[in-house]
């Protein structure tokens, strides 16, 4: 037999407040909070539940404010934003040009986070979020991410004729 209590027995309305916000783990971020919500909270054991409206547009922001952000993206927020597109860790590798593998330890803060991978990210999810708005606010940041990456990799990419109609890459440092 367990000790197990009925929290409802034992529940504390309380009202979220800037002074005390309640702390929205479900969100899959552990920096997110709110305030102006009610929830309850059981006096025995500490277990909380809160009234959220309008869920799914509150993750929308909470996914708009993290690809917006100036900083780079955390292991969790790259967590965050694909599961919010729906995809599987092994299609979302593929979709950014990584390994599962590599994806898992992005997600999980073991290796670094280059920043042409962190805006990959970010315009891939803005593409397949389908939040119109949020593809416009990408664009407008876009051309300065972009040139940001070009100034770092100013290389020359060189191509050779293969056959009449087609051309081959060729890798750096190759000759003809």
């Amino acid at each position: 037999m367990t000790n197990e209590h009925d929290c409802k027995a034992h529940k504390k309305e309380m009202r979220a407040t800037f002074e005390r916000p309640y702390r929205f783990l479900d969100s899959g971020l552990s920096n997110v909070y709110l305030v102006g919500i009610k929830y309850w909270t059981c006096e025995n054991c500490g277990r909380q539940a809160a009234e959220i409206p309008a869920l799914e547009g509150l993750m929308s922001v909470i996914a708009k404010s993290v690809v917006m952000k100036p900083a780079l993206l955390t292991g969790e927020e790259i967590r965050f934003l694909r599961k919010r597109i729906g995809k599987k860790a092994s299609e979302f590798a593929e979709l950014i040009n990584k390994t599962p593998e590599h994806l898992s330890k992005l997600e999980n803060d073991q290796v670094h986070l280059p920043e042409e991978t962190d805006k990959l990210i970010r315009l891939t999810y803005g593409m397949l979020c389908g939040d119109r708005q949020l593809l416009v606010d990408i664009a407008a940041k876009a051309e300065q991410w972009l040139r940001s990456i070009s100034n770092r990799a100013n290389e020359n990419i060189t191509f050779k004729k293969k056959a009449q109609h087609a051309w081959k890459p060729m890798a750096k440092g190759m000759t003809a």
